[in-house]
């Protein structure tokens, strides 16, 4: 009997979308593909921003994940189950929120500064609501049936209001818009729905008003009342199980793909390599697990059209500077139980935008897109990562090239004739479905890739 042909393929990426595909096409019952990863960094990227920190009697190390990895039920679905397969320990995880206000930008701090929090929220409702110590009784109460009656509005209409859909004449609805039509108040929107989705897509208000109103209603509708979930060990365990066995080469930065007779040719240089010449290997396939304007700078045919897709840069900072948080009481009384403090800052002034403060279990402070000085004797480590934002006409482009739901447009140049998988090239990512731009988005996308190479997916028998 012939023995099947092993055919090479490429894995450009080793964030969570490029390491499940990887570990999908390399677990093939049928062993039809030998796969190579490539990572531009020194170190494979899923968890290459995260850092350990001694907990609180130094007798071990607890692993800060870069950015937060917490995950929800309902939305998660593929994540999970992935995870259930792959014997991965993750435990449910309660959160308390305290949204405060920031009078200026800059935030600066002075001693013994005014107590800006103006309500408490636990995740799910897992405890009782606490009232903020700088807030009066009757104001508290005030603002709790404020909030109460425009969250369920906010609610009822997330399920019974959808977003419109574009066609040849407009765009679809993106979240400003829905959120004007179906009448939320604006104090509503800036200080409780805005603040509470950039932690979530870590991304500024403005960018986070401009994606597509169908991504955070759809969010919503998966994720009422579900339990939040967080990788016991961190991240890298996910990345030790999904790696094993996968050969891959680090710091080589790949430059071109190139479609080369039935194959195609990935060329790429090792960093700090003595021997900068450009490298050469060719593939029978090629999946790109990269951002969008990476996708574009290596891959021409996707050029045009990856520059329309927005990104922007988010910063992490791993800190002890516990000044920041404000109301030292409220934060030594929370500590008494399992939830997990994240303090959500949104500046009063300009151009609002939020900076999230997540409390980890020892005594470290993840400050996300932040805009208040920070102490820098107080700072363990920064990163920053791209984050893909959405919009309308993204979302278009991304749709027509995944083949998800696509609508037609007047001008056809604005969407590409490339679908995926043409001349042996995909793409995955969390950006590479129609949702929101999360890690289950990366799962979905690679099982995509595997079906479409015929390989089945474990957890899904």
């Amino acid at each position: 009997m012939e023995k099947t042909r092993v055919a090479p393929v490429a894995v450009v990426g080793s964030g969570m979308a490029g390491l499940v595909t990887a570990y999908l096409l390399h677990k093939d019952p049928h062993q039809r593909y030998a796969v190579k990863l490539f990572e531009s960094g020194g170190s494979l990227s899923l968890d290459s921003a995260s850092v350990s920190i001694p907990n609180a009697s130094r007798t071990s190390a607890d692993r800060v994940d870069l950015p937060m990895r917490a995950f929800a039920g309902g939305f998660y679905n593929n994540l999970k189950v992935m995870y259930d397969h792959l014997g991965v320990q993750y435990r449910s995880q309660p959160f308390l929120f305290e949204f405060a206000k920031i009078e200026t930008e800059t935030a600066r701090r002075t001693d013994g500064r005014r107590d800006s929090s103006y309500f408490i929220h636990a995740s799910n409702f897992h405890q009782r609501e606490q009232r903020p110590k700088a807030i009066a009784t009757i104001t508290y109460m005030v603002e709790v049936l404020y909030l109460l009656a425009c969250y369920t509005w906010f609610s009822i209409c997330c399920f019974l209001v959808a977003p419109r859909e574009g066609n040849g004449r407009r765009a679809s609805e993106n979240l400003d818009e829905y959120l004007m039509r179906i009448r939320i108040p604006q104090y509503f929107v800036t200080y409780y729905i805005l603040p509470l989705m950039s932690s979530v897509t870590t991304c500024p208000h403005k960018e986070l008003l401009a994606f597509p109103a169908s991504d955070l209603v759809g969010y919503k509708r998966r994720t009422h009342g579900a339990p939040h979930y967080t990788v016991s060990n961190g991240v890298k365990t996910v990345q030790d199980k999904l790696v094993q066995g996968i050969e891959y080469e680090l710091a080589a930065v790949v430059s071109s793909v190139e479609r080369q007779g039935e194959g195609v040719k990935l060329s790429w240089k090792k960093v700090g390599a003595s021997d900068r010449s450009t490298r050469t290997e060719y593939f029978d396939r090629i999946v790109l697990a990269v951002a969008p304007d990476i996708v574009g700078r290596i891959f021409e045919p996707l050029k045009y059209h990856m520059a329309r897709i927005p990104t922007t840069v988010v910063e992490s900072v791993v800190h002890t500077d516990r000044g920041m948080l404000g109301n030292q009481d409220q934060v030594e009384k929370c500590d008494d139980h399992d939830a997990q403090l994240i303090y959500l800052r949104t500046s009063t002034q300009g151009t609002h935008q939020t900076e999230s403060l997540h409390v980890q279990p020892c005594g470290a402070i993840v400050t996300t897109c932040p805009f208040s000085p920070i102490d820098p004797s107080l700072t363990i480590h920064s990163a920053k990562f791209t984050r893909v934002l959405r919009n309308p006409e993204s979302r278009r482009i991304v749709n027509n090239i995944f083949e998800d739901t696509p609508g037609v447009h007047d001008d056809e140049k604005a969407l590409p004739p490339w679908r995926n998988g043409d001349g042996n090239v995909w793409l995955v990512g969390g950006w590479c479905w129609d949702g929101m731009v999360l890690l289950e988005g990366c799962v979905v996308s690679a099982m995509r890739v595997a079906e479409a190479f015929g390989v089945e997916v474990p957890w899904r028998r």
